[in-house]
């Protein structure tokens, strides 16, 4: 069975980043199969990669996960190794880019910090990281190089914490934050969908949407389709948190929200939709 690497990063794919890093680890493992899951997440933007990592990773291959949106390149931030309960080995910076998937995959086994330079492309770019560090390391590791052969191990605990926190439960009201805004305006949150049974919220109930001083009730519903267009609803999306969206139409205009804004929501007692 041919080695798996995955591979996300900030790069586009207008310049040569991507296909340099395809090359270096082609040389070092010439059967690898490299699954790009993406290489446009917005210009050093931690959140956003992190997002579409921890939505990506389960569907994708037991194997190396490289993942590079790194403003801190060249800078004090670690180069990190962690293998998952699941038996996956998460590649990248120490900026909490890999957190959030590497709990999702069962959580985090044991964690190395890159050191060895035997494994490094010679000379080192301050600047190119991805090319000279991360890439020949996550093919060292799809060709069966054992995790701590590349560094000292770290205490988990110290790594760099996910991009965001867990969202609240009390008082029967779920206080969360927007983490992403996907490409049709929908709003996602740093809630669950375990947190929706939790309050008391299931499909077809009324829930009251507050924030700041503004409120709106909206249905919780499973499929974009159960409500008329350019309405907005409630849902646990594809990615397993809990979103806002419009119908056919921008829960980011609707609502006026923007990523890191802060909404809380509760079920809206005696209200059911049929």
């Amino acid at each position: 069975m041919k080695p798996i690497i995955t591979f996300l990063t900030d790069f586009g794919l207008e310049d040569e980043w991507v296909g340099i890093c395809h090359g270096v680890i082609r040389n070092i493992v010439p059967e690898v199969e490299i699954i790009d899951i993406t290489h446009q997440i917005p210009s050093f933007d931690i959140k956003k990669g992190a997002f579409v990592l921890v939505s990506s990773l389960l569907f994708m291959p037991q194997g190396v996960h490289l993942a590079v949106v790194d403003p801190g390149v060249g800078g004090e931030r670690k180069a990190i190794i962690i293998e998952t309960t699941r038996g996956d080995f998460l590649v990248g910076p120490d900026n909490g880019l890999l957190i959030p998937a590497a709990q999702r995959l069962g959580g985090i086994k044991r964690a190395v910090e890159i050191k060895n330079e035997e494994y490094f492309l010679k000379p080192v770019s301050s600047t190119f990281h991805a090319r000279d560090v991360f890439a020949p390391i996550s093919a060292h590791l799809a060709r069966g190089v054992e995790m701590g052969s590349f560094g000292e191990p770290l205490d988990p605990s110290g790594l760099e914490p996910a991009p965001w926190s867990s969202s609240i439960i009390k008082g029967g009201e779920v206080e969360a934050d927007i983490i992403d805004i996907d490409k049709f305006g929908t709003l996602r949150l740093n809630s669950v969908g375990s947190d929706l049974a939790e309050v008391g919220i299931f499909k077809g109930d009324l829930v009251c949407i507050k924030w700041g001083s503004r409120h709106r009730d909206v249905p919780m519903v499973e499929t974009f389709a159960e409500v008329a267009s350019g309405k907005p609803l409630l849902l646990a999306d594809s990615s397993g948190y809990v979103s806002i969206a419009v119908n056919l139409g921008r829960a980011d205009m609707e609502f006026d929200l923007k990523v890191g804004e802060k909404i809380r929501f509760e079920k809206r007692e005696g209200s059911v939709i049929k």
